[in-house]
């Protein structure tokens, strides 16, 4: 008997929907903790380890690190910077399980894809040298705003002010993702900290401190060129290269051009080295770069320079660390990037330029961008009741700094054992590592906001308060990131004084004076 189903009927799905369905599958049977076995089925059948589930934005990475899968399976899915829908890498999320070995693996993975692919762009564009399957997929991301095109910069107007904590700034317009028009920071006044132990580690005991040959490049807000010109012996030859109109305009108006020994380069650095003009400076005792808008490549290409630009084995380099800046966490992508950028200067360093191998080599030096894991440790603690918090060094001194009756640290404990109290009751009630976000009592309300790295933001209000986690988000984005996280020089570790940030302290005191519950 002849079929009565249509001969054009197709009941095949196209490559895409194959792949979503795969994806969605590896990732499920990660998370409900499937076998080993059933993963690596998936994977040979073609399961893409970029997938990121449409609901959270979870890859396979993410919940193999969420579940502690064995380092095979975290080989396996190499997607090392993906981030979920809340900006969170693999890496993360191992950091906040205290899971060092899951994180290393990451970490790890994520040096060399770096390493890789940055050999591989240093050769002739060919794409047939990267391999390209269902599971495997090189996404780069341009950046045209002018906080990560140098074009754009460039053409970007700046602005010099003071912004509402009353530290001169450096600001440029860019238009985020989302379309909304938002300030960047070329240069802020709280970085002037790290420029002073640059100097100092810089220009300290050294062999040619009377008769300084330093070269900078990008003025900014001139931060480090005025510490390099208060010096006990200024600069004999003080060359300073810096391509943006609005800011050559500054360094007019504040008599840069006028300065005695200052040479001004209207220009990038690039120019300069390609017409040869840094080598008729003979050579730089101190070399500093901190530019904006400019990339890893940008600065390698800068590092293979230094043999030629540095004026022998007693010169000294360092520059401002700030990749990986943008990231929310102080984690993974800052890590990778820390080992990248050494492995370039030990490149640099072993290699010789146009005159060949070097016998000896000058010294690079920079203070790191370095943050400890704060899991146990609190860092900062205060009361709105007092108007102008006591100095950190205050805090021990003074013996009871809240109304509780207790000291700093005594009282620290005691909320964060809370923390971990409340946590362990909630796992064995519902068998999962769940987090709460506020505990009521007759007499407070404790309101809980913890990041992926394990920082526990901590406040305790009336029990008739709503609820305050955004508020502590809103400190976490704000305060500690800019003033805290973002600054190597901010110690982390104190157990007795808490953050030792004048700054951090004062902004983080207006921020909860302007809530609308203490109004």
């Amino acid at each position: 008997m002849a079929s009565t189903e249509p001969d054009d009927v197709d009941v095949s799905m196209d490559d895409e929907d194959v792949a979503t369905l795969l994806g969605e599958n590896l990732v499920n049977t990660i998370l409900e903790g499937g076998s080993l076995d059933s993963i690596k089925k998936l994977l040979e059948d073609g399961a893409p380890v970029w997938y990121q589930n449409e609901a959270e934005g979870t890859s396979p990475l993410h919940a193999a690190a969420d579940e502690i899968y064995p380092e095979d399976d975290i080989e396996r899915t190499r997607r090392w910077l993906t981030v979920d829908y809340l900006k969170f890498t693999a890496g993360d999320i191992a950091l906040s399980f205290n899971d060092s070995e899951a994180y290393v693996l990451i970490r790890d993975a994520g040096i060399r894809a770096e390493l890789l692919l940055g050999i591989l762009s240093s050769q002739d564009e060919n794409k047939s040298q990267l391999p390209s399957t269902a599971s495997t997929l090189v996404l780069k991301q341009d950046d045209d705003t002018a906080s990560g095109s140098t074009d754009a910069f460039l053409s970007s107007k700046l602005t010099y002010t003071t912004d509402k904590y009353g530290q001169k700034v450096c600001m440029v317009k860019v238009r985020s993702e989302e379309g909304v028009e938002e300030e960047v920071g070329v240069m802020m006044g709280w970085e002037e900290g790290i420029m002073k132990e640059t100097v100092r580690r810089l220009a300290e005991d050294h062999p040619s401190a009377e008769n300084l040959t330093i070269l900078n490049v990008g003025f900014g807000l001139g931060i480090i060129d005025t510490l390099f010109q208060s010096l006990a012996h200024p600069p004999a030859q003080h060359v300073i290269i810096e391509p943006h109109p609005d800011v050559l305009q500054h360094m007019r108006e504040t008599g840069w051009y006028d300065k005695p020994n200052v040479t001004v380069l209207e220009g990038k650095w690039q120019d300069f080295v390609a017409n040869q003009k840094l080598l008729s400076f003979g050579g730089f005792d101190i070399v500093y770069t901190d530019t904006f808008s400019e990339d890893y490549s940008a600065l390698k290409s800068f590092f293979e320079e230094l043999p030629d630009i540095l004026s022998g084995p007693q010169a000294r380099f360092s520059f401002f660390h700030g990749l990986g800046a943008t990231t929310t966490e102080a984690g993974l992508l800052p890590a990778v990037c820390q080992a990248v950028s050494a492995n370039g200067l030990e490149n640099a360093q072993g290699g010789g330029g146009a005159g060949g191998a070097r016998s000896s080599t000058p010294n690079f030096s920079s203070p790191r961008n370095t943050l400890s894991s704060s899991t146990g440790t609190v860092v900062a603690i205060g009361e709105s009741s007092s108007f102008n918090p006591p100095p950190p060094s205050q805090v021990v001194a003074n013996a009871m700094t809240t109304s509780t009756g207790l000291a700093f640290d005594e009282e620290a404990k005691l909320v964060y054992g809370v923390v971990l109290s409340l946590r362990n009751m909630i796992k064995k009630i519902s068998g999962r590592d769940e987090q709460f976000t506020s505990y009521r009592t007759s007499a407070y309300r404790m309101h809980l906001f913890e990041t992926a790295s394990g920082y526990k933001f901590v406040m305790l209000t009336d029990p008739k308060t709503e609820g305050m986690r955004t508020q502590l988000k809103r400190i976490y984005e704000g305060p500690f990131l800019e003033f805290v996280v973002r600054n190597p020089l901010v110690k982390m570790d104190s157990r007795e004084q808490g953050v030792d940030n004048d700054n951090f302290r004062a902004a983080l005191d207006r921020l909860v004076r302007g809530l609308p519950v203490f109004l």
